[in-house]
This record gives structure tokens, sequence and C-alpha cells, in this order.
């Protein structure tokens, strides 16, 4: 029969049900014996029985005035079958999985600093497959950067950057349930693909940003392959506003998602 796992696992979930399953896997019952094992009326334990029936897990066996109560095993490995699929890591669970332990650690390790004002530092670096004035333009033009200007399950709703000092900064993110995230600030400098230098941060409730993140991005050549580009990334963080420490701690973790992104932006052909 086909089994709606759904079903089977709120009638499994219910107490009084998961107890008379776990006496069914040890033996068949009557109904008689089910109801002394659960020290249960005997009515009420027919509802039940009848209820794991519907469910596909039970088998009822009507045997002249007996009843007799079985455990369907091969039902059960089929819902443990189920649940095995529902289990299995694939490459994005176990990215998600692990960007998210790392996310919480980051934020337990932030909470509890003893200077929460204090500046911090974080240096990441990529290998990425493309000159570096192809990098460069995907950093620097604002339609580019929406490709990938976003973490997993985010989306750009909005995206400003220009290669020129004093140029603004702003960066809005969409979660999936619409909420979004703004970050604001602006360029400190800029030498076509060599170096960027920008302020950006997330931006309060009152619409000031949490804290001071200066961004250094170095562009280098790599001797030898023209068609490649070392990317270093320096985050300067200080004045850090109380409260912060979500949106501080999700900096490193977020960058590193952020740069795959381009990665697989500047690898498309």
């Amino acid at each position: 029969m086909t089994m709606d796992a759904q079903q089977t696992l709120a009638a499994i979930g219910e107490p009084t049900r998961y107890r008379i399953v776990l006496l069914l896997a040890e033996a068949p019952r009557t109904v008689g014996e089910v109801a002394e094992s659960l020290g249960a009326l005997q009515p009420q334990t027919t509802k039940h029985l009848q209820a794991l029936e519907a469910a596909g897990i039970v088998r009822i066996h009507r045997l002249g005035r007996r009843r007799v109560a079985s455990l369907d095993r091969a039902a059960l490995a089929r819902l443990a079958d189920r649940l095995q699929t529902l289990a299995a890591e694939t490459a994005d669970s176990a990215t998600d999985d692990a960007t998210l332990a790392a996310y919480e650690q980051a934020i337990t390790a932030e909470t509890g600093r003893g200077d929460a004002s204090g500046s911090r530092a974080v240096r990441l670096e990529r290998l990425l497959p493309a000159a570096p004035a192809d990098v460069w333009a995907a950093w620097t033009d604002p339609a580019l950067a929406a490709q990938w200007w976003a973490p997993r399950h985010f989306t750009v709703a909005a995206c400003e950057i220009a290669p020129t000092a004093d140029a603004p900064v702003r960066l809005v993110l969409r979660e999936g349930d619409g909420a979004e995230y703004t970050s604001i600030g602006r360029v400190v400098e800029a030498s076509p693909a060599t170096r960027l230098v920008y302020e950006l941060a997330p931006v309060g409730a009152a619409g000031a940003p949490l804290f001071r993140a200066v961004h250094t991005v170095e562009f280098t050549s790599v001797p030898g392959d023209s068609a490649a580009t070392r990317v270093t990334l320096d985050l300067d963080v200080s004045a850090v506003e109380e409260g912060a420490a979500s949106a501080v701690a999700g900096l490193e973790p977020g960058w590193a998602q952020l740069l795959e992104g381009l990665a697989a932006v500047l690898a498309r052909p």
C-alpha cells in the first residue's frame, strides 16, 4: 500500500500509540493484551489500534472472535527509507549546515567578547578564475556585483557601487520571507584592477551603521596564468554598537560564501 509518511508519523507521535508500536515490536498481541499492558480500557485501546491500522503500520487480524494486532514491519521499513532519504546529505545541505554551525559559533564568540566595541580584523583570500580586470569589473559594476553579492538563500534587491573615491555604496539583501537588510557606506580608494577600499556596514532600526567596517580588496595577477587573480580581502571592524554581535559575527562566514559565489559567476562561459 502507498504510505502517507505524514499521517504515519502523526499516528506514531501520539504517546499511547507509540507505546503500542513498542509493544507490538516485541510480538503480536490481542487487543485485550494490549489494553492490559497499557492499563487502559479496551474500547480506548481499540480506537488507538484502529488509528494505527488506518495509518498502515498495524494489522488487525480478525481470527474468529479474536482480534490480534501485529506490526507491519514492511511499512515501518518504508517509513525508515523515507526518513533516510530526508536525512541524506547533499553538497548544498552540507554547505548550509556547516555555514550555520560556523555562524552560530561566531555569534557565541562575539557575544562573549570583553571589548564589545573594540576592533576586529578578518582576512580572506581566494584564487579566482578570471583576469584582474574582469574580477575588478565584477566587484565594481552594480549589475555584475548583484549576481554574486548575496549569501546563499538571499537575493540582491538593490546594489549601488562605483569605482570612484567617495562614491556611495549601498546593498540591500532580501531573504526568502521578504525581509530586507540594508548596508551602506562609501568608496575610500579605487585603483582599477589593483586595489579597492570601501566602507560598508549594515544599518540598525534608526538607519545608522551598526559598526564601521573598512573593506580592503587587493587584486593580484598570478604569474604564468593571465586568466587567474588572487584576491585578498581585509576587513577592519571598529565602533561596534550594542546588539550588533550577530552582524559582526556574520562577516567572515558571509564573505566566505560571497567569494564562492563570485568564483561561480566568473567561471561561467
